[in-house]
């Protein structure tokens, strides 16, 4: 039996690093999609995820405040939201494509 984060059924070159894999994917890093387990899944999943995210979005945020971000090559920048529940923008910062 292999381990699943190398299988040959679930992905493609399994063990290639392959990040855009996950661009827009709906697989979860919460334990409930068996394809992804950062944290682990089920009883044995990590009881520190909420204390692991919250770290990352801190450290996100402390790198917006602290430094300024600038656009190559644009001279401007959309900021039309769309409407919903939650508001998201209309326009994506930049498209996704694959990593070289």
């Amino acid at each position: 039996m292999g381990h699943i984060k190398r299988s040959h059924s679930v992905w493609e070159e399994p063990k290639e690093f392959k990040l855009e894999r996950f661009l827009n994917s709906s697989i979860d890093y919460k334990g409930l999609d068996y394809e992804l387990l950062p944290f682990g899944g089920g009883r044995r999943k990590c009881p520190g995820i909420s204390f692991a995210v919250t770290i990352n979005e801190l450290a996100l945020a402390n790198l917006v405040y602290k430094f300024e971000f600038v656009l190559s090559g644009e001279k401007s920048l959309d900021m039309s939201e769309n409407d919903g529940v939650t508001v998201s923008k209309k326009f994506p910062l930049h498209k996704a494509t694959p990593c070289e």
